[in-house]
């Protein structure tokens, strides 16, 4: 192979001391390199990769203020800046394991821990270097969209049985999933670990039996991987995928937490833990994560004003529902949407969305003349044309917030038939309705129904109750819910099981149902014949 020639490459030295950066450059030029540019901040570094791309990158993990070199990295792969026959070492003097997990997280080409010396440098560049030349064609292949001309070569290397070959059969087993040559992937992965057990093709032989449907082997052999190797975090991402699929939404957020806890830097995984929470009704996690992105969102390039509306929307949610969770503050969430105005370009929806979710905050905390004063402001941006379910939902809440109902069910009812085609927009709309109606939710009352009602019919009167709160936990309003909940209490009541938790509960369902119906409701008549069950009970 044709010897190195540094003189020609092009190389980025980012740190925030002027001392090291000299002394990168001293080393550098000691092996010929003469075209080196300097950056002394991560904006600085993203501002020279606009401007013409490098061979070679050389970025500190702790750049001072603002960025680090992980945020640099994310942001050049993210606008496409950072070319595949580009190198980027992560350099660091970080030694705290959430740092340096974070590094190894963001997958750079390399990570160099300080002091650097000549020599130490030398050997990772003339590594990277070559590995870089041999790949070359495979790149350009692939950035001429020729995957088949990339796969030959990737397999043409892969039988060169040098040290070249683990790299590329790493890369061809991508590439054949990536196609759907899930066959093919399945024989490169099973011939690499018959040489070597290595945690890239164990993980890439589960994710074959993954997309093949067999979840359970899959599940199995994840979860020996992350036994082996518990820092091996594209393994959990999989795995969670895995449960994903198998509908275990408990196990999925666990899978997620045990990243988050090895790499809690990682904004995407922070995101998906909030999402998963919220399914599971786990408010503390949702909100703790959900804050986690918020400020981890400050200066990536995955942060979005999205994830401040969403945090305002949560803790409005829990204190309006008066849930138990820690450390939800009203001021901070009024910070974070303050922050998503002036750090985000909102178009005039989300800055309605942003004002809509300040009045609600503000009503919630007693301060009518103030949530009024937003909610005139945003009605006065909103392009009417153009909401979304969202934004919809959010004009409904501040109104009921102000104890608009009137307004509010008016305009519930102008939502039903707005999203009657849209079976996502219905199920959100669901959650403000006493009747679901979205074929999902309904569907899924309605076998909820049928199992507590049997169950009620023999008796188990504990056990149908836990059938119909798990529905009232998503469907709060949900009447039909509410009196059947009310029906069992007074069957437990009728049955000699009372006590005055029993009285109490039953008596607050139906106060709750009384104030969700009129006279004119279809099921009037049930609840006033439950309240004199009730009282003769």
């Amino acid at each position: 192979m044709a010897e190195l020639n540094y003189k020609d490459l092009s190389v980025l030295v980012a740190d925030d001391f002027s001392s090291f950066r000299s002394i990168v450059n001293g080393l550098l030029q000691s092996l010929g390199v003469t075209k080196v540019d300097m950056a002394s901040s991560g904006e600085d570094a993203i501002s020279l990769c606009q401007e013409k791309p490098y061979d070679v990158i050389l970025c500190d993990y702790n750049l001072g203020q603002g960025r680090n070199g992980q945020h640099v990295l994310e942001e050049l792969r993210h606008r496409s800046l950072l070319g595949k026959e580009s190198i980027f070492i992560m350099v660091s003097a970080e030694a705290a394991r959430n740092i340096v997990m974070s590094a190894y997280d963001c997958e750079p080409d390399d990570y160099l821990m300080k002091p650097i010396t000549a020599r130490s440098l030398q050997q990772r560049m003339d590594r990277l270097l070559r590995l870089k030349r041999v790949m070359k064609p495979v790149y350009q292949a692939l950035e001429q969209s020729n995957v088949y001309g990339a796969m030959d070569r990737l397999t043409e290397m892969s039988l060169a049985e040098d040290r070249y070959s683990l790299y590329a059969q790493k890369m061809l087993g991508e590439l054949f999933i990536r196609e759907g040559q899930l066959d093919k992937a399945e024989r490169l992965y099973t011939r690499a670990l018959e040489v070597r057990q290595v945690d890239w093709a164990r993980l890439g032989l589960a994710r074959v039996k993954q997309l093949k449907g067999d979840l359970d082997l899959a599940e199995t052999w994840l979860e020996r991987i992350v036994e082996d190797n518990p820092l091996f975090l594209p393994a959990y991402d999989v795995l969670a995928e895995n449960w994903e699929q198998k509908g275990e939404r408990l196990h999925v957020q666990s899978t997620v937490q045990r990243a988050v806890d090895i790499s809690p830097m990682s904004i995407l995984r922070q995101k998906r833990l909030s999402d998963v929470a919220l399914l599971n009704k786990d408010f503390d996690t949702a909100i703790s994560a959900l804050r986690k992105t918020v400020r981890l969102g400050e200066l990536s390039c995955h942060g979005k004003a999205e994830d401040s509306i969403d945090f305002a929307r949560l803790v409005s949610s829990t204190i309006e529902q008066k849930l138990n969770v820690a450390g939800v503050s009203i001021a901070e969430a009024l910070e974070y949407l303050d922050a998503a105005r002036d750090r985000y370009e909102l178009d005039a929806n989300r800055q309605a969305q942003c004002k809509l979710l300040s009045g609600r905050i503000h009503a919630i905390d007693g301060n009518a003349e103030m949530a009024e004063h937003f909610l005139e402001e945003a009605n006065m941006v909103m392009d009417l044309d153009a909401l979304d379910i969202d934004l919809d939902l959010d004009h409904v809440s501040i109104l009921l917030a102000l104890e608009k109902n009137k307004e509010a069910n008016a305009r519930l009812d102008e939502l039903k038939v707005k999203y009657m085609h849209d079976q996502d927009a219905l199920q959100k709309l669901d959650e403000f309705l006493t009747e679901p109606v979205s074929d999902a939710n309904r569907e899924m009352i309605a076998e909820v129904n049928r199992e507590g009602i049997d169950l009620y019919k023999h008796g188990e009167f504990d056990a149908a109750l836990a059938c119909f709160e798990r529905v009232r936990e998503l469907f709060p309003k949900h009447v039909g819910i509410q009196l059947n909940i009310a029906q069992t209490l007074i069957g437990k009541l009728k049955s000699g099981q009372a006590d005055d938790k029993v009285v109490n509960h039953c008596q607050s369902s139906l106060d709750l149902v009384a104030s969700l119906i009129d006279p004119d409701h279809p099921q009037y008549s049930r609840y006033c014949q439950l309240r004199r069950m009730a009282i003769a009970a």
